[in-house]
């Protein structure tokens, strides 16, 4: 997904009927982990907001470090070590909580968080379960992935499958995959993408095939970034010869990752390095390193947090040419971060009530339910029109699969309204 530098935060798109809507970057929220072993450091959650540029200070866990953070509607949720919490950020209030060790990471999709879970100082989870999947509502348990066999991380969603990164624990040589069946919760098998995608840990998808970003392992000098293709299951393997880092955002073709400390731009349908550097080092060599990054989407804006993880922390903010914008707050092992995007809908006429648009974010297929409409639209930022159907006819699936990841908006007509809504291809 293609868009203007330095797009404005406020983007109008009027339509047909009188509807204006209106979508921005409302804040950036940071997971800050503290100084790990000292108790009295805990962790906290913090709100930047870009238009007053104030930092404020919201959430505190009783735990040393942070694992993860995401963000779906108005709500943050959070890995702390033993700790799964949902925040409020609307009102900076926590409004649910849950106990459970060895956490990693978090994915949202379709009212489910799927949390994945690793070895930790204890070494590995007692139950044996590397994923877990939780009610986004109120953090209940809805099922546990039995037969995953180590350590997992990063985690996708297309068509009716999640696919889970099996990086295994520090000893591990080789990266695995675990995909599992989303209507039962099982694991339907783990596949082994051998030695040159060791280290797999972040999963995107356009609908059609997961890409793996593959960390380097500690010491080498190499990563790689693995493409897998969900209809036929075959994938390949291109090794990058740069120490590789956390991945940051794919936006359309152009995957944003760490690159030799700094973060750089790599296009996953040529495996070719884009900018070995859009974010410089911050100064590895005197053991400064970016803890955590986010991209503004809208903005084209990278967020990113450095830390030496013992005496200091701070947040950066650099565009796309890689200078340095602006700067924010950010404590020590600051290694959580997210952008809050929001959609303000105006409608001057009465709205269609009682739509459900399923699921969201999406990788292929959305379902419409609950409506008898007469046009569909589909939007980019841009307001251009990506897909437009006004048959007299309608399947309540819609097929948007060749949406390149982004945000949208789908207009849903019917004789006498309208209604839009953002949806989110990932």
């Amino acid at each position: 997904m293609k868009k203007i530098f330095f797009l404005s935060a406020v983007l109008l798109l009027t339509l047909s009927l009188g509807l204006i809507a209106q979508t921005h970057v409302k804040q950036i929220i940071i997971g800050n982990g503290g100084i790990y072993g000292n108790p009295s450091d805990n962790v906290t959650l913090a709100a930047y907001n870009p238009d007053d540029q104030i930092t404020t200070t919201f959430g505190n866990i009783l735990r040393e470090s942070v694992q993860d953070l995401i963000i779906c509607d108005n709500y943050a949720y959070v890995t702390a070590e033993d700790s799964i919490v949902k925040f409020n950020i609307d009102s900076y209030q926590k409004v649910a909580s849950v106990y459970e060790s060895n956490l990693n990471r978090l994915f949202y999709h379709d009212g489910l968080l799927f949390v994945s879970r690793r070895s930790d100082i204890n070494g590995p989870p007692a139950d044996g379960i590397y994923l877990k999947i939780f009610n986004a509502e109120d953090l209940s348990l809805v099922a546990a992935v039995e037969g995953i066999s180590s350590d997992v991380a990063g985690i996708a969603v297309a068509q009716d499958t999640v696919y889970v990164a099996v990086s295994g624990d520090w000893q591990a040589t080789e990266g695995k995959f675990a995909v599992i069946d989303l209507q039962t919760y099982s694991l339907v098998r783990e596949m082994n993408f051998g030695t040159d995608a060791v280290g797999i840990y972040d999963l995107f998808t356009n609908g059609e095939e997961i890409f793996t970003v593959n960390k380097s392992p500690y010491g080498a000098t190499t990563g790689s970034v693995t493409t897998y293709d969900v209809a036929s299951a075959m994938f390949s393997t291109s090794v990058i010869n740069s120490v590789v880092g956390k991945a940051v955002e794919l936006e359309g073709d152009i995957l944003y990752l760490g690159l030799d400390n700094g973060i750089g731009s790599y296009d996953v349908t040529s495996n070719q390095i884009v900018q070995n550097t859009i974010v410089p080092d911050p100064g590895s060599t005197d053991f400064i390193y970016i803890a955590a990054a986010a991209f503004d989407s809208i903005n084209q804006l990278f967020y990113v947090t450095i830390t030496d993880y013992f005496s200091m922390g701070e947040g950066k903010i650099f565009d796309m040419s890689g200078n340095e914008t602006g700067s924010f707050e950010a404590d020590v092992s600051a290694e959580a971060i997210a952008v809050d995007y929001r959609l303000n809908e105006f409608v001057e006429t009465n709205p269609v009530s009682g739509i459900k648009i399923f699921p969201n974010p999406f990788s292929g297929e959305i379902i419409i339910e609950d409506a008898t409409f007469t046009e569909i639209r589909v939007l980019s930022l841009h307001g251009q029109t990506v897909y437009e159907n006004s048959s007299n006819r309608f399947n309540n699936r819609v097929d948007l699969s060749f949406l390149k990841n982004g945000i949208y908006f789908i207009e849903i007509k019917t004789d006498d309204n309208s209604i839009i809504k953002k949806i989110v291809k990932r």
